[in-house]
């Protein structure tokens, strides 16, 4: 049911960043019984291939982030930021939004010559025990960094081996190292073991996957309408309302809370869906020109997702750092209006996505791959194209129609990603929006994110609120539309086990002929 994001090379991200965190899955348990099979202690080219793709630590409640200043006037860190863990999950599942951990969040420095490590990739490091845990964040794949963007028992057993202790700058230095050559850091370099060489190949993965998108955004940069677009360092003032600015900008003083934020928080849909004015109009006007500048050169664009095939994704053309402020900036809204899938913001997709007569009109009922998601109007002139939000994933509202939200100019609608909602078709004019995903991936360990409740629906649904993609009674209300009917049996919703009173799934009802 949702809407995910497009990806252009799969092959190659499985051989870099998934591969790895498949190896981690196997459990101690099998690793203490091949080490007892093998008759010896693992050696370290066996341990770097059966335990590479991440490290869970037991977490101390008591334990304090420490030698936090030795991190300061470090060349290779460019930004530091320290503060209370806003979430966590334990061993079973459970969610505490009252951690009493440290996170610390840090900007470290590539190096220019890097086939791609050559801009500046946050990391996230999470102090609950003597050691903390370390995630790479950024669009960037690196070899034996799993998609749960973890570091490989192997990088932690090097380090431990190289009696660093537990310095922080000396960590951030040896995970800067890794990064940027696995191989020559775990010893690999030189070596013609058959690990080392999978390695090296999954090194030169890594450099052509990556390269494939920096490659279209080194050509654009030097051609950008708005290079302070590009700018990594801050946003804008005159970018946002006066008003809003001031409710957002975290370095403001004053309280950052629902008090405040209710001076330009409308409430549509009561703890579900908001909007706001987030962008001034010649804001939008100075983004949209740089979009339409990009189509103009022709360089190549991956669709947004797999429900949008027209638009661009912003990290393609090298506005990953724009990004990367705007959800800083929105991160404290998200905390208040959603705990949990708002509290702790780690990943995001934005990309923009435009309706216009000849490509895509509207968009099917939906729920996104996003824990939230912001959805801003940037323009153009346009008729029609009303947002429906029916109900949450799984609850007995589910298909039932909630409200219908009119896009303006600059504003913003937030909500869960869980929530049901979709598009009316555009009937004259052109629209674009830009859409924010925002992802957490410590939310995403808790058991209500992975096995969520599906309540049974409380009647037949709204048929506004029916998807063609989605569900397994569409054609038992309404005809497919035109190009469509080859979603006809493919559907899953409602499960069987959540189904209406009286359900009957499309079969008994027969298609028009056309």
């Amino acid at each position: 049911m949702l809407a995910r994001p497009a990806m252009q090379t799969p092959r190659l991200l499985a051989r870099t960043s998934i591969r790895g965190s498949r190896l981690a899955k196997r459990s101690l348990v099998q690793l203490r019984a091949e080490k007892v099979a093998a008759g010896s202690k693992l050696g370290a080219l066996k341990a770097f291939l059966s335990a590479a793709g991440g490290l869970l630590l037991r977490r101390s409640k008591s334990s304090r982030l420490q030698d936090l200043g030795s991190v300061s006037g470090k060349d290779f860190v460019l930004r530091a930021r320290a503060e209370k863990s806003p979430i966590a999950v334990d061993e079973e599942g459970e969610l505490d939004l009252n951690p009493g951990g440290e996170d610390l969040h840090v900007l470290l420095a590539g190096r220019e010559d890097h086939d791609y490590f050559c801009s500046p990739v946050p990391l996230r490091l999470r102090f609950f025990g003597q050691v903390p845990e370390v995630r790479v964040g950024g669009q960037l794949a690196f070899p034996l960094v799993g998609a749960d963007r973890r570091l490989p028992k192997a990088f932690w057993d090097t380090f431990a081996a190289q009696g660093a202790g537990h310095d922080v700058a000396e960590l951030l230095r040896a995970v800067r190292a890794f990064l940027l050559d696995p191989a020559g850091y775990l010893g690999l370099a030189d070596s013609e073991a058959p690990e080392a060489r999978r390695l090296q190949t999954w090194c030169r993965d890594a450099a052509r996957l990556n390269g494939a998108r920096l490659d279209v955004v080194r050509k654009y940069r030097p051609q950008a309408r708005f290079p302070e677009l590009f700018d990594a360092s801050t946003l804008r003032p005159e970018w946002f309302p006066a008003e809003t600015w001031q409710c957002l900008n975290p370095g403001l003083e004053g309280p950052a809370d629902l008090v405040a934020w209710s001076r330009i928080l409308t409430e549509h849909a009561p703890k579900e869906v908001y909007s706001f004015p987030l962008f001034t109009e010649e804001f939008c006007d100075m983004l949209l020109e740089e979009v339409f500048h990009f189509y103009s050169t022709g360089l190549p664009a991956r669709r947004p997702n797999s429900m949008n095939n027209y638009g661009i994704i912003l990290s393609d053309i090298g506005l990953e750092p724009f990004i990367d402020q705007l959800q800083g900036l929105l991160q404290p809204m998200g905390r208040e209006l959603f705990p949990g899938p708002g509290s702790l913001w780690d990943g995001h997709h934005c990309f923009i996505v435009r309706y216009r007569e000849g490509e895509d009109l509207g968009l099917d009922m939906h729920t996104d791959d996003s824990d939230v998601t912001f959805n801003i109007c940037l323009g153009l002139d346009f008729q029609g194209a009303g947002l429906q939000f029916c109900g949450q994933v799984g609850s007995p509202e589910h298909r039932q129609h909630a409200l219908t939200y009119q896009h303006r100019k600059g504003h913003c609608v937030v909500h869960l990603g869980k929530k049901r909602h979709g598009a009316d078709d555009i009937t004259q004019g052109e629209r674009l929006n830009l859409i924010l995903w925002n992802h957490s991936s410590e939310y995403r360990k808790s058991r209500g994110y992975r096995m969520p409740p599906y309540a049974k629906e409380s009647a037949a649904p709204d048929k506004v609120c029916l998807s063609y993609t989605h569900d397994r009674d569409f054609g038992t209300f309404k005809d497919y539309p035109e190009g469509k009917g080859h979603f006809r049996g493919r559907g899953w919703c409602p499960p069987t086990q959540a189904e209406y009173p009286g359900f009957k799934p499309e079969m008994f009802r027969a298609s028009k002929p056309r």
